[in-house]
């Protein structure tokens, strides 16, 4: 093999190598694309939806004031994320599902 034959199967490895990088990004483009247009059931076919669970905790009217104990174990919880998490923010835990 001469070494212009090398260059030529070098210069196609690598063609073949890239095009395949863009094929894998489009495709994983198109999918991001449909997953969010798909509805995806809530359990599997034939069943019907399972009923919400009832809350725990009532809903506040916003005319009413939060209770105190309520707040302190907010602003505990808050302060505990804050210097647990204060020198690595990339390491917060992430957000329950709602």
């Amino acid at each position: 093999m001469s070494q212009s034959e090398a260059w030529i199967v070098t210069a196609l490895g690598m063609t073949v190598v890239f095009i395949g990088l863009l094929l894998c990004v489009a495709f994983i483009q198109l999918f991001s694309r449909l997953s969010t247009r798909v509805s995806w059931g809530e359990g599997p076919h034939g069943e019907a939806a399972p009923a919400p669970a009832p809350s725990l905790v009532a809903p506040a009217s916003p005319a009413e004031p939060v209770p105190a104990d309520l707040l302190a174990v907010i602003a505990t919880a808050i302060e505990v994320e804050r210097k647990l998490y204060l020198s690595r923010p990339d390491a917060r835990r992430p957000a329950l599902p709602s």
